[in-house]
């Protein structure tokens, strides 16, 4: 081989009429790719420099979340960088975005996307809720069982089985509640418990925050002694050298999560 003849050194061997590496060749090979490895690493970093200097972020949302909180963090980002420009794309449930069209991804639980660092960003307490009606039964459930007394909603793809924990006992409860309406986002979800069609489990901020909830006064809570495990949220970016428009956005979202979503 002339690569042999460059390094004077033997890569390869005969072994059973076949032809391998022996352990030089090996290591050799290894080396080659950390090489490739390394390039390709080079070749992404410069790609976001270019990115950076456009100025434009790509900001992929979970569409549990592309409502409330994310849209207000993004303009109160640009209205405090008016160098930066952001397009927000929202994914559908279990859709995910093309990855080398990633600046950041904002998503509700855990992923696993290749090339893309997850870190942890806050969580969500969820609760079970109905509509605002005094007069309607299924706001006054006493225990979990109830709830098959009750139209069910629920978000496409979610757990069948609901870990249920009381507050002050912490005894714990599954109920598997089954659900004749289906939907695949959140805001339908929402929409459709306030107007009395059913109940469901929402995350807190939905029906009581204040500032990013939109549906407040139209929910009212149900067993209200029982806890319901919270949802993780996370942030992913692209492994490795990031930009600095990147590094700004990331941190100002950060700082700007609700107290209450914080870890």
């Amino acid at each position: 081989m002339m690569l042999e003849q460059d390094l004077g050194l033997r890569l390869t061997r005969q072994s059973g009429g076949r032809l391998s590496l022996s352990e030089v060749g090996q290591c050799y090979a290894d080396y080659g790719e950390r090489i490739l490895s390394l390039s390709e690493e080079a070749r992404e970093a410069a790609q976001s420099l270019s990115s950076d200097r456009r100025r434009n972020l790509c900001v992929w949302i979970s569409h549990e979340m592309a409502w409330g909180w994310a849209i207000w963090v993004m303009n109160d980002f640009l209205a405090r960088y008016p160098e930066y420009s952001l397009e927000a794309r929202v994914l559908l449930p279990g859709a995910q975005p093309p990855l080398d069209e990633v600046d950041v991804w904002l998503a509700c639980g855990q992923v696993q996307a290749h090339g893309l660092a997850c870190q942890p960003l806050g969580r969500w307490q969820r609760r079970l809720y109905a509509a605002s009606d005094p007069d309607a039964c299924c706001c006054h459930l006493e225990d979990p069982d109830q709830i098959e007394r009750c139209a069910w909603i629920e978000l496409t793809g979610e757990s069948e089985a609901i870990h249920l924990r009381h507050r002050d006992s912490g005894h714990s409860r599954y109920i598997n509640p089954h659900a004749r309406l289906r939907v695949n986002s959140l805001q339908t979800l929402a929409d459709g418990i306030a107007r009395g069609y059913g109940v469901g489990m929402l995350p807190a901020w939905v029906a009581e925050c204040p500032r990013h909830g939109i549906m407040r006064g139209r929910l009212a809570r149900i067993l209200a002694d029982w806890e319901i495990m919270p949802t993780d949220l996370f942030m992913l970016v692209r492994s490795g050298l990031r930009s600095k428009s990147v590094e700004c956005l990331t941190a100002h979202m950060k700082s700007q999560l609700p107290v209450r979503w914080r870890l």
